[in-house]
C-alpha cells in the first residue's frame, strides 16, 4: 500500500514546476492567416489510490490537457485536444472509445492516435558520514541512495465539437471518461479550471492583429 500511494506522490510532484498550465495565449499564424488560442491544464481523476485514506488527497491517475482552436477570417475550428495521462507500469492503452459528460448530459466520445510510453525516472542522493564524530578531520563514508520511479504515460487525442463549446460555455462542469483497457479513468473539469476553460472558449485575437 505505502508504494501505490508513494508512487502517487512522485507523480504529483513531477507535476510540478511547469507555469505554462492555466495561461490562456493566443498566437497569430501568417501562413494559416488565423489565430490559435491554446490553453494547458493540469488535472487529476476522481479514482483514489488503492488503500489511502477516505480522505486523501492522493489521487490515482493525473492528466495534462493540451486545448487548441483556430479562429480565421471566415471561419474558426473548434477544439482539438491532446492529453497525456500519467499511470501506472500495469496499465494499458486508452480505448479508442470513451464518454463526455456536459452537467447531467453524457455523449460517447472517440480518442485517436493512442499510444502509451514507460518512463523512468532515477534519482540519486549522496550523504556524507564523518568516519569519527570526535574528530574533525577524516575521510568519512560517503552513502549513496537511488530512488527509482516508473510510470507509462498514456497519450492520445480527442475533439470537441462546436455544439460541445457552447454547451460547455453553460454549464458548472464537464467530465471526460477514458478506459485503460476496462480500467476507467474519470477527469474532471470543474471550478477555477472550469472557468479557465470558458476563458479560453471566450477568448479573441485583439483588434488589428
Amino acid at each position: 500500500m505505502f508504494k501505490k500511494i508513494l508512487a502517487s506522490s512522485l507523480l504529483l510532484i513531477s507535476f510540478v514546476g511547469c507555469n505554462t498550465f492555466g495561461t490562456v495565449k493566443i498566437t497569430k499564424d501568417s501562413f494559416k492567416d488565423a489565430h490559435i488560442v491554446n490553453l494547458k491544464l493540469r488535472l487529476k481523476s476522481t479514482e483514489p489510490v488503492l488503500g489511502a485514506p477516505f480522505d486523501s488527497a492522493l489521487t490515482k491517475y493525473f492528466a495534462e490537457m493540451d486545448f487548441t482552436r483556430e479562429i480565421g477570417k471566415e471561419k474558426i475550428v473548434p477544439t482539438a485536444v491532446r492529453f497525456k495521462i500519467l499511470a501506472s507500469p500495469q496499465n494499458t492503452l486508452i480505448e479508442r472509445s470513451g464518454f463526455l459528460k456536459i452537467g447531467e448530459k453524457s455523449t460517447p466520445l472517440a480518442f485517436g492516435n493512442v499510444s502509451a510510453q514507460v518512463v523512468t525516472e532515477v534519482t540519486t542522493t549522496t550523504t556524507n558520514t564523518p568516519s569519527n564524530s570526535n574528530t574533525s578531520f577524516g575521510s568519512g563514508k560517503l552513502n549513496t541512495k537511488v530512488d527509482t520511479n516508473v510510470r507509462k504515460e498514456l497519450t492520445g487525442t480527442f475533439l470537441l465539437k462546436k455544439e460541445d463549446e457552447e454547451a460547455i460555455l453553460k454549464a458548472n462542469d464537464f467530465v471526460v471518461r477514458f478506459y485503460s483497457g476496462s480500467e476507467p479513468i474519470t477527469i474532471p473539469v470543474t471550478e477555477d479550471d472550469l472557468a479557465k476553460f470558458k476563458e479560453y472558449l471566450n477568448a479573441k485575437p485583439e483588434a488589428g492583429n
